[in-house]
């Protein structure tokens, strides 16, 4: 055999060697949606990406935009591709109060023909303030609590934030469901199990459509893009 044959085939097992041992993976829960943001715009996929670390939202693709979650910071990335640029929405308090007291309610209702998911019962709730129905969810309890937590986890991040959002724009204290929603009880949605579906007060809604196990991916999905500009909202930085 040639010796520039030989030489040619231990260079590519090499590479190869080397390109493996360079590839980390690790092991995720799969989640997949269908959500819609109103009955007059059509309906899109969103997937969520779960490990014992992070949380990714995004819209299937690897290497699109997408929002990270450092489950242990309680920090939220939000990448924009297009424009190289990161948002970071680190995890702070809601340090207001409601301009008006809010009174918060929670109705349980027939499940309505919802099958069970994976063993566990199905029921549906309506979440109220102040008398305004603001949420309907249909939740499975001990469904992936694990996912459930992060989920709650997510929206306490994001409440701290828009609480100064409410600061900056007081129209937004007239809305007794934004203000519950959105500052005040973020994650009330998720406190009856796992929301296999749900429906806001303004007809926003999001389905699960499947759920895989232990699915193998590439843990660079997990790291935020060098170079690109990071930012707070209100304060710019590399």
């Amino acid at each position: 055999m040639p010796f520039m044959f030989v030489r040619g085939v231990l260079f590519t097992i090499l590479a190869l060697s080397l390109t493996k041992a360079l590839a980390v993976e690790t092991e995720v829960t799969v989640l997949m949606f269908n959500e819609q943001d109103s009955q007059n715009e059509p309906s899109y996929i969103t997937r969520i990406l779960l490990t014992k670390d992070f949380l990714r939202m995004d819209d299937g693709e690897n290497h699109g935009d997408f929002a990270l979650f450092d489950r242990k910071t309680g920090s939220i990335y939000s990448v924009n591709n297009e424009e190289q640029r990161t948002l970071v929405i680190p995890l702070q308090p809601v340090s207001v109060t409601p301009p008006s007291p809010l009174r918060h309610d929670i109705e349980k209702l027939d499940a309505g023909g919802a099958p069970d998911v994976d063993g566990k019962k199905v029921s549906r709730y309506y979440m109220f303030t102040n008398g305004t129905r603001c949420m309907e969810v249909s939740a499975a309890p001990g469904f992936h609590d694990d996912v459930t937590q992060a989920l709650a986890a997510f929206a306490r991040t994001l409440a701290g934030q828009h609480a100064k959002t409410v600061v900056a724009m007081p129209d937004l204290k007239n809305s007794d469901c934004d203000l519950a929603n959105n500052v005040f009880e973020p994650d009330r949605y998720l406190s009856k199990g796992f929301p296999v579906k749900q429906k806001d007060y303004a007809g926003r809604t999001r389905s699960l459509i499947s759920v895989k196990e232990k699915v193998v991916i590439d843990s660079s999905v997990f790291e935020l893009p060098e170079g690109y500009e990071r930012f707070m909202p209100g304060v710019f930085s590399k």
